[in-house]
């Protein structure tokens, strides 16, 4: 060898041992520089943690029940708005926790209606042997609820932010980036949108696949991997989330921990996943078997492609579906259209240095680990996108995966992809691809979100902000990959941070008896203790302490509504009550139905006889002067008025009554039911009780043209006129109404022909109101009538006419409109028999109508 040989080796050598070294200094310093970062974010974490819970703050949206149901005006959020679309949480997860609560932690809720069980979907403290695998609510059974809660989603919240940041560091991340990217993943649309009920999901997903990155032995990762893996699963139990997020993980561990799939660690760790999986199955064995035979969810399979056009921008453009304040842009609730979208995507691509492709392709440990990220995702991608059956999604069981609910699982494998890429081809900022950038920014602004919002600050603040890095960048003050994730992170907190409110949860646990609740109170008393209220939504009053028929059963109650409709055939119980449902009670139905998948309509009369209240029609002589309440009209069509309001009674409620004075005169009973309104005591300073708000339903015949309501105090006898709507006219008392010949007849014999018919409206007091329609042929000016009751009437007959819009319908137009009749009979009091005959004056020619079933035909005198 010669020397010059010899030279080369010993350069070579050197220059290896060089690189080796410098690569451990590196990690040595990329070591210290993370744990200076986990001690600063540990105190500054552990800090918030006591202002958050001493404050017993929690992102729920639940001061809407508080305030809106309960009248508790002034138990709001600190911060921020409650969501009313959060429905899943103020309405169902959070009423069942206080229900869980009141429950003394009990498996069996025997606060409610149904006795449910609460070991569900819902991750609830009850303290059996589960309670090992819920760690955030242990402090449950050692301080007040309110602290446990809000150290419940404090503890959700801080585990996801260190449980992502110690992932993206398994994937070479630096403190900055990893936190960035932590932060950015936290407010994301789909994030923000289903955090106060699924965040449990997302947080707890990274420590499951942590210790598996870890240098520890085998046999404690899978102690680890089994602990935490039952807790993911028990927190919150949404297999569509969880199987999408085990996909995740599992393109994690194949791209970066290879050596986790030789055979025998392989088995090890599917049998520790399969033991978790049993343990979550007994755990929630008697749910899982009552939810897997119902109608719905039942054993749902689905296809691919259930998003939209918009779905696949919005990765890229977050806020390109909704206004600033949250309200859509297109046909879908806003946690629908949450995505994992966040500018990081689009400034990643855009300025991605391609020129390096071959230092990262060349190495076959990056390459791999690009094509497997890759492959993952466009795997993923594909079954949001593309119209795949359901088949195809089998292997994976992503056919129990509806493809939006994909979402989160998506775009935490995406946000890895893209790191990867930053941190393998390198970034390269410079003016023409910024320019670039930022004309893709506004033409998407400009034709896609401008004709539904013409605001731009969101696109102005990324111009300003990139701008800024630019400068940044170029003066070298900072890296520019940390430059972009902190464009990214400044734009999604400020589009999506404001998204859940500052909800204390102490009203939530603990509050005194207002009025509200008294009222609530005095109603289930007068009802065996059953409260039935229409209008209190899911859970909410069960969670406050009542047994209410209103509630949510997330597993179906058949011997229960089996009891309580025993004349439903077995097919029609199964379809109606074998299903997850928020139980509604209506004044609407007389039987039970469904009309959407996860609802139940109950009857208002079948529960409560407490709610109905007098309504009767008079014919006003004159108006009360004083005028007060107010209601408006719900539904108006051919067939039924429904009217919502409130009126100044002030009686207690067994004595508040209604006097109706409609035109045209109705056919049909008046229905007048109590309506719960907690906003009449707080608007009024306590002048009207929350009793005071009415439902009332009148059956009509064809349009509406006038109506006086008037609230009568039945034992005071104090009357007040309703104010009537904009646009619904008050009767005119002075009115002149088309009256037509009627006369008092001793029929010697009776028509053989028969036709037309009547109602018997009303034969209380002294008047016989009948409504109807007669066989008439001749012009309206010649209907006449002729009766014949026993015993005989008191005074002259009123017969006018009563259009009847469904008479040529229903008749295949032989019978006109106007054949209708309303019919006043003075009398001294019950009739015996009735005899009506209609008259066409000109021809002479006359018909005997039908009486109704009950009321017998004039018995003829010889």
């Amino acid at each position: 060898m010669s020397v010059y040989d010899s030279v080369i080796i010993n350069n070579v050598i050197f220059m290896g041992n060089f690189s080796s070294f410098s690569a451990e200094v590196e990690v040595k310093q990329n070591n210290r520089l993370w744990h200076r970062w986990n001690r600063i974010t540990t105190v500054v974490f552990l800090l918030t943690a006591i202002l958050y819970v001493a404050n017993t703050w929690s992102p729920s949206s639940y001061g809407i029940a508080l305030k809106h149901f309960f009248g508790y005006s002034a138990s709001g959020p600190d911060l921020g708005k409650p969501r009313p679309i959060r429905s899943d949480e103020w309405i169902v997860a959070t009423p069942l926790t206080q229900a869980t609560v009141n429950n003394h932690f009990q498996r069996y809720n025997q606060t409610s209606l149904y006795k449910e069980d609460l070991r569900i979907n819902y991750g609830l403290p009850v303290m059996d042997w589960g309670i090992i695998f819920k760690p955030t609510m242990w402090l449950y059974k050692f301080v007040n609820p309110a602290y446990a809660y809000s150290f419940h989603w404090y503890a959700i919240f801080s585990l996801f932010i260190f449980g992502y940041a110690f992932l993206f560091r398994q994937l070479g991340a630096s403190p900055v980036i990893a936190y960035g990217l932590s932060f950015g993943l936290y407010f994301t649309g789909f994030a923000q949108f289903w955090w106060s009920e699924k965040g449990p999901i997302f947080a707890f997903f990274p420590w499951v696949i942590l210790p598996l990155f870890s240098r520890i032995s085998i046999w404690a990762k899978a102690l680890l991997l089994y602990w935490l893996a039952v807790c993911w699963l028990l927190v919150d139990f949404y297999p569509p989330i969880q199987i999408s997020l085990a996909f995740t993980g599992a393109v994690l561990l194949l791209a970066y921990r290879p050596e986790l799939f030789k055979f025998k660690t392989c088995v090890i760790l599917i049998l520790v996943a399969g033991l978790a999986s049993l343990t979550t199955a007994a755990y929630l064995w008697d749910y899982l078997q009552a939810t897997a035979q119902t109608v719905y969810p039942g054993g749902r399979s689905v296809g691919g492609n259930h998003t939209f056009d918009r779905f696949f921008l919005s990765w890229f453009f977050p806020a390109l579906n909704f206004h600033w304040e949250y309200e859509p842009t297109i046909a879908a609730n806003i946690s629908e259209l949450g995505t994992v979208g966040m500018y990081y995507y689009l400034l990643i691509a855009c300025f991605l240095d391609f020129n390096n492709w071959r230092n990262p392709w060349s190495d076959q440990k990056t390459r791999l680990r690009l094509l497997i990220l890759g492959t993952g995702f466009l795997m993923m991608a594909a079954w949001m996108l593309l119209p795949l059956p359901d088949w195809v999604g089998k292997p994976l069981l992503w056919n129990h995966v509806q493809a939006a609910r994909m979402q989160f699982a998506g775009g935490v494998l995406l946000t890895c992809l893209m790191f990867v890429a930053a941190n393998s081809f390198g970034l390269k900022l410079s003016l023409l691809r910024g320019v670039i950038l930022s004309a893709i920014v506004l033409s998407a602004w400009y034709c896609i979100k401008r004709p539904e919002d013409r605001s731009i600050a969101e696109e102005l603040v990324f111009l300003f902000l990139l701008v800024m890095v630019y400068a940044g960048v170029r003066r070298q003050w900072f890296k520019p990959h940390h430059g972009l994730v902190t464009i990214s992170l400044i734009l999604a907190a400020l589009l999506f941070g404001r998204f859940n409110p500052l909800q204390p949860a102490w009203p939530i646990f603990n509050h005194e008896k207002n009025e509200i609740i008294r009222n609530y109170d005095a109603l289930a008393s007068a009802n065996n203790g059953v409260l039935a209220v229409q209008d209190l939504p899911g859970a909410t009053a069960n969670g406050m302490g009542f047994l209410s028929v209103s509630h949510v059963t997330p597993v179906p109650h058949l011997e229960f509504w089996r009891k309580q409709f025993p004349e439903l055939s077995a097919a029609e119980l199964n379809h109606v009550f074998n299903r997850y449902s928020h139980i509604h009670l209506t004044g609407e139905i007389e039987k039970p139905d469904s009309p959407q998948l996860d609802v139940i309509r109950v009857p208002f009369s079948h529960f409560s006889s407490a709610g109905h209240l007098p309504a009767q029609y008079v014919n006003f002589s004159s108006l009360p002067d004083k005028k007060d309440g107010a209601f408006k009209v719900e539904i108006k069509d051919d067939k039924q008025l429904v009217l919502k309001g409130w009126a100044p009674w002030q009686g207690p409620l067994q004595e508040h009554a209604l006097e109706i004075m409609i035109t045209p005169v109705t056919i049909g009973e008046p229905k007048n039911e109590m309506m719960m309104r907690p906003d009449l005591p707080m608007n009024t300073n306590h002048q009207v009780s929350a009793l005071n708000g009415f439902t009332l339903r009148i059956p009509v015949n064809g349009n509406v043209s006038s109506l006086c309501l008037v609230s009568l105090d039945v034992s005071t006898g104090r009357r007040i006129l309703l104010n009537n709507p904009e646009g619904l006219p008050y009767c005119d008392l002075n009115e002149k109404k088309l009256s037509l010949p009627a006369d008092y007849v001793t029929f010697n014999s009776l028509p053989n022909e028969k036709d037309g018919y009547f109602n018997v409206e009303t034969t209380k007091g002294k008047q016989l109101i009948l409504t109807g329609w007669a066989a008439w042929k001749a012009p309206l000016q010649e209907h006449a009538l002729e009766i014949m009751v026993s015993p005989g009437a008191n005074g002259a007959p009123v017969h006018e006419m009563m259009m009847r819009s469904d008479l040529p319908i229903n008749t295949n137009n032989q019978v006109p409109a106007m054949n209708g009749f309303t019919l006043s009979i003075p009398v001294t009091g019950k009739i015996s028999s009735l005899c009506l005959v209609s008259h066409d004056v000109g021809t002479g020619r006359r018909v005997l109508l039908n009486n109704p079933v009950d009321l017998p035909y004039c018995e003829l005198k010889k």
